[in-house]
């Protein structure tokens, strides 16, 4: 195939903290999807919001507690949460917490 190229990211090189407020980073931006690493301290929490594709978070490190809808679950290393269109979801930091969220298709 000409022209196709293979994209690395190195998550943990790339995760950053803010004592102030979460840290997000947007990775991948296209037609198709948007990607990005979210990094909060403990305490730290991104509000309930609804996005008009479906949602995909992947805990990388630490322990969290995500909100899809009206249900809440803790997530730690390994744990993915599955979002529907327009559903709330949030996330509430209980340690300090990475996570890789991935929106599809991308959002206009």
């Amino acid at each position: 195939m000409i022209g196709v190229v293979m994209e690395t990211i190195e998550l943990n090189a790339l995760k950053k903290y803010s004592k102030e407020h979460p840290v997000k980073q947007l990775l991948h931006d296209s037609e198709h999807l948007r990607m990005a690493l979210l990094c909060l301290e403990a305490g730290q929490e991104i509000v309930s919001h609804v996005a008009p594709s479906t949602v995909m978070m992947q805990v990388l490190e630490g322990e969290g507690e995500f909100t899809v809808g009206q249900e809440k679950k803790r997530g730690s290393e390994g744990s993915i949460f599955h979002c529907e269109p327009n559903v709330p979801h949030g996330i509430r930091a209980l340690t300090r917490l990475s996570v890789l969220a991935v929106v599809a298709p991308r959002p206009e």
